[in-house]
């Protein structure tokens, strides 16, 4: 069963990331009083691209090609090893833990870097440059939150980390979790896109993430796109399964039926936090380039933070 249960929860990552991103667009648009594009408008996009011809630079080499659909199975895999949609690990959750999961993720943004870097093209240089200089502040970040979260039950297990803040109110309130969860959520602020740190915009001041697939087509540019989807669910899914609401995800006893009732709820959630982000994309102005940096400050202050509220107070 428990492989069974890892074939659902890929399917539910892979078929519903799209649509918490066509779901984020079209509440930005509704709240900016404009008509805007279906929930669905992610899917039109990837068939539509599957359908165009693929065009690659004669300079480029075969890592350009390979880039896009090795970044796709690396999240294909972290989709599988993370609490999703159940509180207790499947077949393929013992391959990694909380830090062997950042380095994945690290690993995918290494390739999609290298990738772009090899298109030779000026906007692919100038957005792998700034991405490269964000994450190698916010890289770091991560691995001190999961580090911190890790204390709390002695290991850097989601699944462990998840059935400690579910049944500990204390630990749950503590100063370290408030800490680290703020922390985490500025994060995911990064590593989703969103503002106050990237505009998805055709401005070239704007525009971080969305430069580095610059020379992409066809059913390249659509892996592409389709991992990126991935990336911001799973991350989503993490922060809300293990950081900020604990409660409620399917335990083993619970069967197939809680965990088809905890996809609902956790569709719920998802939707709630997309909220969230519209909110603050609508109305949030986008720092300048520098000004980020002054971001991650922030959010390493929250991390160190927690270190020092468990280190000296122990709470």
């Amino acid at each position: 069963m428990s492989v069974l249960y890892s074939l659902l929860e890929l399917l539910y990552v892979l078929l519903l990331s799209p649509l918490f991103v066509g779901i984020l667009n079209a509440i930005e648009e509704r709240l900016e009083s404009k008509q805007g594009p279906s929930i669905f408008q992610p899917y039109f996009d990837l068939i539509k691209l599957f359908h165009k011809e693929v065009l690659v630079s004669q300079v480029s080499s075969p890592i350009y090609r390979l880039g896009p659909y090795v970044v796709f199975t690396f999240y294909l895999f972290l989709s599988i090893i993370l609490p999703i949609i159940t509180a207790f690990p499947l077949a393929f959750a013992p391959s990694a833990d909380f830090i062997g999961g950042g380095l994945f993720f690290g690993a995918a943004a290494a390739i999609k870097k290298f990738s772009a870097i090899d298109s030779r093209s000026n906007y692919a240089h100038l957005g792998t440059s700034r991405a490269a200089s964000i994450g190698a502040l916010s890289e770091p970040i991560t691995m001190l939150i999961f580090i911190m979260l890790g204390v709390l039950s002695n290991t850097n297990n989601p699944f462990v980390i998840n059935q400690v803040l579910r049944s500990s109110t204390e630990w749950y309130f503590s100063l370290l979790h408030g800490f680290v969860t703020i922390a985490f959520f500025l994060v995911l602020i990064i590593e989703t896109g969103q503002l106050p740190i990237e505009s998805h915009s055709n401005a070239e001041l704007g525009m971080i993430d969305e430069t580095i697939p610059f020379e992409y087509s066809g059913p390249d540019l659509a892996m592409y796109k389709w991992g990126s989807y991935m990336k911001k669910f799973i991350l989503m899914s993490v922060f809300l399964n293990v950081y900020l609401i604990p409660f409620g995800v399917a335990n083993e006893q619970d069967g197939i039926i809680g965990i088809i009732i905890y996809m609902g709820i956790h569709l719920l959630k998802l939707t709630g936090l997309v909220v969230v982000f519209a909110l603050i994309n609508t109305s949030v102005s986008k720092f300048r380039l520098y000004k980020n940096f002054d971001f991650l400050a922030v959010a390493f202050a929250l991390a160190f933070l927690a270190s020092l509220a468990y280190y000296i107070v122990r709470y």
